[in-house]
């Protein structure tokens, strides 16, 4: 995993060639963030049922914590309910906001702690600059790449 650099006390270093959205990166990290150009969060496995102290049917959990990433593509959910039926994941989209225009660069699904291992990466973004996003991210979020 690639080690965070810090190129202002409130700022990480982060090079991916898209200038507008390297100018933005406060932090790219693992697990639950909310920042200003990534969400992600962990999804619960299909077959986790105990949360809490209460008992839900079975995907009653994945399907809530799923709830948080709006505007998911169809293709990139489907991935994301094969993968977690017996396992939890973390999935990660990364985005910049020009003003109220937000443009979606891509989402990374990965294993959890300790291993962090790439399962799979989508490229939605809007032009050639948006693989470079996303190939930077992943550095910074898995092991091994």
């Amino acid at each position: 995993m690639k080690k965070c650099e810090w190129a202002t006390p409130n700022r990480m270093l982060f090079e991916s060639g898209h200038k507008t959205f390297d100018r933005k990166v406060d932090l790219i990290s693992t697990g639950n963030v909310w920042g200003s150009v990534q969400t992600s969060g962990y999804v619960r496995a299909y077959s986790e049922t105990e949360c809490n102290g209460f008992t839900s049917k079975p995907g009653h959990l994945r399907d809530f914590d799923l709830k948080g990433f709006m505007g998911m593509p169809s293709h990139v959910r489907r991935y994301v309910l094969s993968v977690s039926q017996d396992k939890s994941v973390i999935v990660y989209k990364f985005f910049h906001c020009v003003g109220n225009r937000k443009t979606v660069h891509g989402w990374v699904v990965t294993s959890t702690n300790p291993e962090y291992r790439l399962l799979n990466s989508f490229v939605t973004g809007p032009t050639w600059k948006s693989e470079s996003v996303i190939s930077e991210a992943i550095k910074y979020i898995t092991e091994g790449n």
